[in-house]
């Protein structure tokens, strides 16, 4: 599960290069992975640094950082 989890972590990652800041839905609907995977993949990013979460309202966007 680990690998899977690494891999979606990279199509997220390449997603919010190409598309820029997006949130959660609309990432895991870019990708094609289910909402669970999705968020773990986006927990192991931001577990390494590579992407910031803002929370405007009721939505949370995800941010690329450099």
């Amino acid at each position: 599960m680990i690998r899977v989890i690494g891999e979606t972590a990279g199509m997220v990652w390449r997603y919010l290069k190409d598309n820029g800041p997006a949130t959660a839905a609309r990432i895991q609907k870019g990708v094609g992975a289910d909402a669970a995977l999705t968020n773990q993949a986006l927990g192991w990013l931001a577990r390494e640094g590579k992407v910031a979460a803002e929370k405007r309202k009721r939505t949370t966007t995800f941010t690329l950082l450099d």
